[in-house]
């Protein structure tokens, strides 16, 4: 299967974004001689009927919803080739990931911005969906005709409908936005758990970077802030949900309440914008979940997400000299998923510049590996049934066959995973770069256990160290 030329009546004229599930591409409706993007599953993908129906009930979902604010969905169809897909609106002027590139935005328009975006969460909620993946990539920004531009809500891929709130839940979200409930086994996420996602785009458009796990006051960071807008934004941001807003409605009224004498109507012409960058996005050779939870796991999976549509952007140049060296053997082609995976959370020795001499020292970057006889495949050697617990998605995924490993599925998995088992290792000595890559070799219990890197695995971390010297900037 190649690049696909059309789409039904639709001309595909290139790639906006791909992920691991899915790509998304700018179209033309001759019709209505009108831009439009096109969602196609990847091809990988094509006969699993599991894959297809939660494809095409994202599209539904959107559909459901018909408003501005969420990204509207006007037709659905099937390539030749059996892919499904989704026509959406086009969003002209990219994402709102890209626009913060360049700092936070003005006072006024980041509180317009906000309060815009949280009528669109509250539309969800009103028809029963709760988002659960809020973040500055899913905000889209499209041109209008009267010369300003629209917020639309973007990618339901994680989203859950009223019905499904109840039944086993794994953690789901994006580092930095997703509420405490939602990284923990069956936290139950609800609408409050948009709610705090709701806060953490709303302190990421008042001080230019989402909040840390304890954040301090928006107004401490920025000069004129209102008091009242620090309260309402640390509430939605508490990590007791029984603590925060009830509901975006609420949230938005205190919002309002606190800005009512800030200007907050539609501002001229933005900047344009930088190049986007990436924002940061669990790869155990044993699972170590036992028994009632890896029963319900098993029985119940966990979570979707359609990591299409380029929602996390492309790092810039200068991004990527921050963390990686230039002229180094690292591909290029890998290295917007290097950064990624090197920046999914806060955590000691955690950088693109480990990930990359792991990547190295696994399959010296080849993503054809295959060494069946260890059962390891792809750029990361990950084993199937291991790679099914921390790819994009997690458990509700299907198991990938090993010619469905491919980097934008294994390279984010390992920030995943580091991110996840790496908060065992606290208290471990030693340098906590060679304690992770050891970790991902065994497990975290190995290297608590033997206070470091194992004797056995001294040989792989030595060539870590090297090439991680060789990749860290200068």
């Amino acid at each position: 299967m190649g690049y696909p030329t059309s789409a039904g009546r639709y001309r595909i004229d290139r790639l906006l974004g791909s992920g691991g599930f899915a790509s998304v591409w700018l179209g033309h409706d001759p019709e209505l001689d009108s831009p439009v993007a096109i969602k196609i599953l990847g091809e990988h993908w094509t006969l699993r009927t599991d894959v297809r129906d939660r494809f095409v009930q994202e599209a539904r979902l959107l559909r459901r919803a018909d408003s501005h604010r969420i990204v509207q969905v006007f037709d659905i169809g099937e390539l030749p080739d059996g892919r499904p897909y989704f026509v959406m609106t086009y969003a002209d002027r990219g994402t709102l990931a890209e626009r913060l590139t360049t700092g936070p935005l003005r006072l006024n328009e980041a509180l317009r911005t906000a309060r815009e975006i949280i009528r669109g969460v509250q539309e969800l909620h009103d028809l029963g969906v709760v988002h659960r993946d809020l973040k500055p990539s899913n905000v889209l920004l499209r041109s209008s005709s009267s010369g300003g531009e629209r917020l639309m809500i973007s990618d339901l891929g994680i989203a859950r409908t009223d019905d499904h709130l109840s039944s086993l839940t794994l953690p789901a979200g994006s580092p930095g936005y997703m509420a405490p409930e939602q990284g923990q086994i069956d936290g139950a996420p609800d609408r409050r758990s948009d709610v705090y996602g709701l806060g953490a785009l709303t302190y990421h458009l008042l001080t230019g970077e989402p909040p840390a796990t304890r954040p301090r006051p928006p107004g401490e960071l920025r000069p004129g802030i209102p008091p009242g807008v620090d309260a309402a934004v640390l509430r939605a941001l508490d990590p007791d949900r029984e603590q925060r807003w009830t509901s975006a409605a609420a949230f938005g009224n205190a919002l309002g309440e606190a800005t009512s004498e800030i200007d907050t109507d539609p501002l001229p012409e933005p900047k344009p914008a930088r190049p986007p960058r990436r924002r940061p996005r669990f790869r155990r050779r044993t699972l170590m979940i036992t028994g009632a939870g890896a029963a319900a796991i098993a029985a119940a999976g966990a979570f979707w997400a359609l990591t299409g549509g380029g929602e996390n952007g492309s790092a810039s140049a200068g991004r990527d000299g921050r963390w990686l060296r230039p002229g180094t053997d690292i591909p290029a082609q890998y290295r917007d998923l290097i950064i990624e995976a090197g920046t999914w959370c806060e955590m000691p020795g955690l950088s693109p510049a480990l990930i990359a001499a792991m990547l190295k020292v696994e399959s010296g970057f080849d993503p054809k590996l295959s060494d069946p006889a260890k059962d390891e495949y792809g750029i990361a050697r990950w084993t199937p049934s291991v790679l099914v617990s921390w790819q994009p998605g997690g458990l509700d995924n299907p198991e990938p066959r090993p010619d469905q490993i491919t980097p934008e599925l294994s390279i984010p998995a390992m920030g995943r995973f580091l991110c996840y088992w790496g908060k065992d290792l606290k208290n471990v000595p030693g340098d906590p770069a060679l304690n992770l890559a050891a970790t991902y070799r065994s497990s975290s219990k190995t290297v608590v256990k033997a206070g470091g890197v194992p004797a056995r695995f001294k040989p792989y971390t030595n060539n870590v160290h090297r090439y991680l010297q060789t990749y860290r900037p200068r």
